[in-house]
């Protein structure tokens, strides 16, 4: 069925809206991450979000491990689909660049990079990317002990992210202390028995409130835990929005 282009999904969140991050691994400071909002239209007029998430190392990190990498997700803002998604990512000597493209009329997502068609194939109903599954966490209902299924496509491949609400805690940052709930994101591979989590964890912390700011990450990895820590913010806090669809039961 198609979509009336002047219904919106409700999200907690305006076009405009930018969150700046200060990176640390082991309380040694990194750099900035950014992300950023806007409201963009279609070729055909379907308004779009348009999402970036920036990542730039600072002068000190840079001289052994530069980092600039941005990625950006473009998502039909009436029911919160991702069309588009691209990685241009140069992190020490690694280097990618990379496109996902969603038909969502035929149900197909194409992966490529900058040399080559990667990989063509099927995608369901109700899916998000890496970035736009982010964004879609502060659009449902968040309570300690439940959790939230969605599919999720990444390089050709649809996993099963599976997001835990642990409970709530104080989070303190520069723009003060929040009362947040606390997640944590785990993706799963259908067909396969390998854990795509093992030896490192993803944990989130979104404001308790009507606009889910995403005050904290934390990533801990072997090489110890990378925190991103929310320091400014701009853009016009919203109105609440109608409460979401319960999700789906898990299955």
């Amino acid at each position: 069925m198609e979509l009336p282009k002047d219904k919106l999904a409700p999200v907690p969140f305006e076009a405009g809206e930018t969150l700046v991050y200060t990176i640390s691994w082991l309380k040694i400071e990194g750099g900035e991450m950014t992300l950023e909002t806007s409201r963009e239209a279609s070729p055909d007029g379907v308004p779009v979000h348009r999402i970036s998430l920036s990542a730039v190392s600072n002068d000190y990190v840079s001289k052994f491990y530069p980092v600039d990498t941005r990625y950006e997700t473009w998502i039909d803002a009436r029911d919160f689909t991702p069309v588009r998604f691209e990685k241009h990512a140069r992190e020490g000597r690694y280097v990618s660049d990379e496109v996902e493209e969603f038909d969502l009329s035929r149900r197909i997502a194409t992966w490529r990079d900058a040399k080559e068609l990667r990989g063509v194939g099927p995608i369901p109903e109700r899916f998000q990317d890496v970035i736009s599954s982010f964004y879609f966490m502060r659009t449902v209902p968040l309570s300690p002990g439940t959790e939230t299924r969605v599919d999720l496509y990444s390089r050709g491949k649809l996993y099963r992210l599976v997001v835990a609400v642990l409970g709530r805690e104080k989070v303190e940052t520069e723009l003060g202390v929040f009362d947040a709930l606390k997640v944590q994101p785990r993706m799963h591979d259908p067909s396969s028995t390998a854990d795509r989590n093992e030896g490192k964890k993803l944990f989130l912390w979104f404001s308790d409130d009507a606009r889910r700011l995403p005050v904290m990450a934390r990533s801990i990895l072997p090489i110890g835990s990378v925190t991103a820590r929310l320091t400014r913010v701009s853009g016009e806090a919203p109105s609440p929005p109608a409460p979401p669809e319960p999700p789906s039961p898990a299955r």
